[in-house]
């Protein structure tokens, strides 16, 4: 391969990185779904290149969005059920957690996407 085609090759990497990353704050902060059913396709699309940058970050926000999703979902709902449905108190604590959680989650976007702009692999801290 010439070095134009490696050059190219990385331009598309890095650019289907900066998309996963895009996808996984709009996940976040825009359209539950849609986004998530996006990266899934990619997800499924570059599994085949487990040493790539695209999927590198690709499968990092494809793990961070169903994290993010069962934190929200099965953490809410506990303190829903568990405590009085109709106390002050539980919608704080559940309002307060899903806000600390999603902003982490957030952040998580923020960095990846940010070392996806610059060319780089990414691990979340945490998530792995």
């Amino acid at each position: 391969m010439s070095s134009t085609d490696l050059s190219e090759q990385k331009k598309q990497q890095t650019n289907t990185a900066i998309f996963a990353e895009v996808l996984f704050l709009a996940n976040l902060l825009l359209v539950p779904i849609i986004p998530f059913l996006v990266l899934f396709a990619l997800y499924n699309k570059y599994r085949t290149q487990p040493e790539s940058l695209a999927f590198n970050h690709i499968r990092q926000t494809f793990i961070a969005s169903i994290l993010a999703g069962i934190f929200i979902i099965c953490i809410s709902s506990v303190f829903y059920f568990v405590t009085q449905i109709s106390a002050a108190v539980t919608w704080t604590i559940i309002i307060m957690y899903v806000t600390c959680v999603h902003s982490v989650f957030v952040m998580y976007g923020i960095y990846g996407l940010a070392k996806a702009m610059g060319g780089f692999k990414v691990k979340f801290p945490l998530i792995g």
